[in-house]
């Protein structure tokens, strides 16, 4: 059985809400979010745009059962890169990048209920030209909270992106990668 396959079938028994038998780790899952549309910025100033994207947090494990929801020991995001795709060839011009994850309160609404801070960076020296910008995470950020949603809540988590810098003044996409550790008691 594949590493996928058994990750498959630890999350169906934890949706099943099923008594802990096992305990099982996986890493270096990668979850990635293409074509991201990113506006330009004005001309000739640093400037900043705030962008967002979003994960289906059901295939993640989120599970509104109590019992599902205890099988989850932790859920960390290990990496997160933006790759340029069109528009640029270089993300080398990011100075500042702060990054969220949010559950929104409702499908329709952009107030959140719970968030954790991901990333807040601050560039100090210059940094090479490179379509890819993988943003520095010291230490595990533990999503594990923004997998329990309450029964009003979507499963739904927001990534929310503000980066700084002399940005490009024509709109641009990129991708975003995230990987993830998740870790299982069944």
């Amino acid at each position: 059985m594949t590493k996928r396959n058994r990750l498959l079938v630890l999350l169906a028994l934890a949706k099943a809400g099923c008594s802990p038998i096992a305990e099982a780790e996986f890493s270096d899952i990668e979850v990635s979010r293409p074509d991201i549309s990113i506006p330009g910025a004005p001309a000739g100033v640093p400037s900043s745009v705030t962008f967002s994207f979003s994960l289906d947090s059901a295939s993640l494990g989120a599970n509104k059962s109590l019992v599902a929801q205890s099988n989850f020991v932790a859920v960390d995001l290990h990496r997160l890169s933006l790759t340029a795709k069109t528009g640029i060839t270089s993300l080398s011009f990011v100075e500042t990048l702060h990054a969220l994850a949010c559950v929104p309160i409702s499908k329709s609404s952009k107030q959140s209920s719970r968030q954790v801070e991901i990333a807040d960076y601050r560039r100090r020296t210059e940094q090479p030209a490179s379509a890819t910008f993988e943003v520095p995470i010291p230490e595990p950020v533990d999503l594990l909270p923004l997998l329990r949603p309450s029964s009003t809540e979507p499963y739904q988590i927001v990534v929310i992106v503000n980066i700084g810098g002399q940005l490009p003044t024509a709109a641009w996409t990129a991708d975003a990668l995230m990987a993830l550790s998740i870790a299982l008691r069944q």
